[in-house]
């Protein structure tokens, strides 16, 4: 669950970014092994969410694949292959496109993390830790362990139940560390990074406000169904929750990205 720096970016500023997927942009300049543009839409790796991953297609018509996203020095660096770097130049435009069934993915994952989190914290009182999302799913970790197995199955079916399969819109907020730190909820503001401006929350209406700088759906309908996969005991007492997406199936389609 990233929380970004200074401020947020302009990109991760509304739930509707995330649904683009095509940016024009110029090579600004070609440090080792990597890219830098002038503009970007492609999510580096953090804060437990993978980075996206795409293409970079030039004026002559290559079409040049991205395959690390990464934040360094303040800077967003994109991987490419070193067979692939010869063909950019320093202002050279190029489209940026996102591959959107991985962004996607990952959209749905880190939702329905959230809100796997929030349920957890809201009926038995314990905080996550850590998170990862990653293929068609994701893990997190709690504090410390649900106290049964029949919790882990009743919190899996009430998210299924109450969200996954039903229309409960997801928002932004952004407010300052000190506006956050006077709210109650499952998120300490302790444990936030110091020197930050602003906080950029996703709220799952009713549900939850978390500080958060990766991408989300819209609504929980997109989520889909989730399955809960073994959890597994942590050192300390601690519990890793495991779970995977499973098919929209007949509920709501895949939207298809603008632009």
């Amino acid at each position: 669950m990233d929380v970004n720096g200074k401020g947020v970016p302009a990109y991760l500023r509304s739930l509707d970014a995330g649904y683009e997927t095509h940016f024009q942009a110029e090579v600004m300049a070609l440090p080792p092994g990597g890219v830098l543009l002038s503009r970007t839409l492609f999510y580096p790796t953090g804060g437990g969410q993978p980075c996206d991953q795409g293409e970079l297609r030039t004026p002559s018509g290559d079409r040049l694949r991205v395959m690390e996203v990464e934040h360094r020095s303040g800077a967003i660096v994109h991987r490419l292959s070193p067979a692939h770097l010869g063909k950019l130049a320093r202002g050279m435009p190029v489209e940026g496109r996102i591959d959107w069934p991985r962004r996607y993915g990952h959209m749905r994952s880190h939702t329905a993390q959230h809100l796997l989190s929030a349920m957890v914290f809201r009926r038995h009182g314990i905080p996550t830790e850590r998170a990862r999302l990653g293929g068609s799913g994701g893990s997190f970790d709690l504090a410390r362990a649900l106290p049964s197995e029949e919790s882990l199955r009743e919190t899996f079916d009430a998210a299924n139940r109450e969200f996954f399969t039903r229309s409960v819109p997801v928002s932004l907020a952004f407010v300052t560390p000190e506006e956050f730190a006077r709210e109650p909820g499952r998120s300490s503001a302790a444990r936030l990074p110091h020197g930050l401006a602003e906080l950029r929350l996703v709220v799952i209406e009713g549900v939850d406000r978390t500080p958060c700088g990766g991408t989300h759906v819209r609504d929980t309908s997109e989520v889909g169904p989730v399955e809960g996969e073994p959890s597994l005991s942590l050192p300390g007492g601690g519990q890793r929750l495991r779970f995977r997406l499973g098919p929209l199936g007949s509920g709501p389609s895949v939207p298809t990205p603008p632009g």
